[in-house]
Formats: C-alpha cells, structure tokens, sequence
C-alpha cells in the first residue's frame, strides 16, 4: 500500500508542477468524475425537476411562462448567458459536479494536505449520493449549490468569501438555509467566539440572505411560484412528508453517504469523551438540521446529501488524531468497501436502485429466475 500511495503522490505532484495546482485539480476531479461515471450509469438529457431548469434557462424573466422553481434562478441564468439552454442545460449541472469535485482536492492540497489524503478526502463526497444523483437525474442544480455550500465552509475565515459564497448558494436552492446554524458555528469554531465577531458573523450572513429575500419578492409580484413557502409549508404538504418519512429516514440517511457515516459517528465519540463539545455541537447541527428538510420534503436520500460538509469536517478531525499512515489506510480501505455497498437512494416510495453494475447484475438474476 505504501507503494501505491507514493506512486500516486508522486504522479499528482509530477502533474501539479508541470501544470499548476488549479488545472492539475481539474484533471484529476475529471478524472474521479469519470470514475464515477463508471461505476454509476449517467444520463445526458434532462430529467425530472432537470426538465423545469432546462425550461427556465431558454428564458429566466419570461413571466409569462409559468415555471414552479422560479426562484431557484442562478444555475438557469448561468446556462442562458452560456447559451447552453434547454437539450444542453444539463451541461451546467455537469460543470458544477467537475467544479465541486475539483475544488474539494484544491482546498485539501491548499491545507498541506499529501495528494493521496487529498484524493481521498475528494472521494469522501464524489463517491457518495451526493454525487451519484446528479450523474442520474440529469438537470438538477444540486452539484451547483453544494459547490457553493462546500466553498462557504472552506472559505469560512473570511468573512467576505463565506457569505459572499452562501449567498450564491440561496440563489440556487433555498433549502441552502438550512445549512446555515452549522456554518455559523462552524464559523465560530474557526475563528473566535468574541462578541465583536458574533455580531460580524451574523450581519454577514444576514446580508447574504437579502438578495434572495429581493429576488423571490420581485418575481412574486410578476407571477405566481407554485413551489413557494405556502406550498412547502401547507398542512397538506408537511402531513404528507412526515408520514412518509419516519420508517425510511434511518435507510435514507444511511445511503447519502454509506459507511462514511463512520467519520461522524466516531468523531462524536471521542469528543464527547474529552469533552470537546464545541465541535460535538457543530456536527450534531448540521445532521439534525439536514434532517429537519424531512419536514416539507421527500427526496430522502437527495435532500439529506446537502449535510455533506459533516462528513468532511470529521474526517479532518480523525486526521488529527490519527497518525498519518494510518489515516491514509483506513480511509483509502474504507473507500474500496464502501463500492461493495449496493448503491440506493430512497424516498417516500421507498427504495431506488441507482443505475449501475449492481442495476444490471440484479436484472440479469432476476431475468434468470
């Protein structure tokens, strides 16, 4: 293993040198992208809510036309200033999967990190549903708005690019909020609890809030958006997610990241065993609050990918702990089990098996039998 480990350091170094550390994380995040493609059978053509966004990008402020994700509006304008609009919007989705990918392996090689853990931290959230999805239901602008989630916890020492990068990702979903208290402690946790620094903190983010605040009340005005808090927030609506949730919520939780669950499970531990509730805190937030979207929505599997940042920032606590070498094993031995998973996603009909090898396998058995 020490010998696979150098060889693939040595190559990403080789690379990073001759090319530069931003294009090198662009090839070896089209590189994982690829792999992913492998391993989960992708589509090129719209799909599902990726119909709507294809729709909206031909023409973001025809009101006249109605659209019920109107106001999840910076990924469709990006496709009509691009002009990859309608048949050609899921590109953008696309592009936003490679930025995500790419930029989780520049920020690790930023933080000193050896290109193997980089890899490896990359992987963490390339080989999970939260990628997976968007390799399937084609068209959806997760990728785009989790790329802006991961930037604004990354970037979470600067004031400007923190907020500037939450703003961004409200633009693309709403439901981004929900992010928010974990990113606020987070925050805090990286810089300090001063009373001085709350304060910044909050109008930072407050600030960030408003142009979607803006935005959704301008185009309340010049058309109705059936997909509004009155929609989400309906008796009707929340009746019917709540009672669809609860017996599947522990298997949908369990297939947004498979047996990267660990890095959070045992990061709980051990802080609470030396009481180092602050971060405790921090994790415990972001789970429940990624949950809490359960409420008003039913995509399980899908909705609660955008808790990935947990998963990250325990797996950098165990790295602290952990003496190298091993770190470096047991990630890299997690992350070749965790294929072996049957890949699944779940939702209020219950459990979707993802197109893949596993897909195929199972339908030549059951086409046997």
């Amino acid at each position: 293993m020490n010998t696979f480990t150098k060889k693939i350091n040595t190559f990403c170094e080789n690379l990073e040198n001759k090319s530069g550390l931003i294009i090198a994380s662009f090839v070896i995040g089209f590189i994982i992208l690829g792999f992913d493609m492998l391993y989960i059978t992708p589509r090129f053509e719209a799909a599902y809510h990726g119909l709507q966004y294809s729709l909206l990008s031909n023409n973001p402020f025809d009101f006249s036309t109605p659209n019920p994700l109107r106001y999840r509006i910076l990924p469709s304008l990006i496709g009509y200033v691009t002009f990859l609009r309608g048949e050609l919007f899921f590109i953008i989705p696309l592009t936003f999967s490679l930025l995500f990918i790419s930029s989780i392996y520049w920020v690790y090689r930023k933080k000193q990190y050896s290109p193997i853990d980089s890899i490896l931290f990359t992987g963490l959230i390339a080989f999970s549903a939260t990628i997976y999805i968007q390799l399937v239901a084609a068209g959806y602008t997760d990728a785009a708005f989790y790329f802006f989630i991961f930037l604004s916890f990354a970037f979470v020492r600067n004031i400007f690019s923190t907020t500037t990068f939450f703003c961004l990702a409200l633009l693309t979903h709403e439901s981004s909020l929900f992010m928010l208290p974990g990113l606020f402690l987070y925050a805090l946790y990286c810089t300090s609890k001063s009373k001085t620094n709350i304060l910044k903190y909050l109008l930072g983010y407050t600030l960030a809030i408003l142009p979607l605040l803006i935005y959704r009340h301008w185009v309340s005005i010049n058309t109705p958006v059936e997909y509004d808090l009155s929609y989400y927030f309906s008796q009707k609506n929340i009746d019917f997610a709540t009672s669809k949730i609860a017996p599947l919520l522990p298997a949908g939780l369990f297939f947004a990241f498979k047996l990267f669950w660990f890095f959070p499970i045992y990061i709980l531990y051990k802080t609470f065993k030396n009481k180092e509730y602050s971060l405790s805190i921090i994790i415990l937030t972001i789970i429940a609050c990624d949950i809490l979207q359960l409420i008003i929505a039913f995509d399980i599997t899908r909705m609660l990918c955008l808790g990935f940042p947990v998963i990250i920032i325990a797996a950098e606590k165990l790295k602290m702990i952990w003496e190298t070498e091993k770190f470096t094993r047991f990630v890299l031995i997690l992350t070749l089990i965790n294929f072996l998973v049957t890949p699944y996603i779940v939702n209020s009909s219950g459990f979707d098996l993802l197109p893949s090898a596993y897909s195929f396998i199972i339908e030549v058995i059951s086409g046997n039998n």
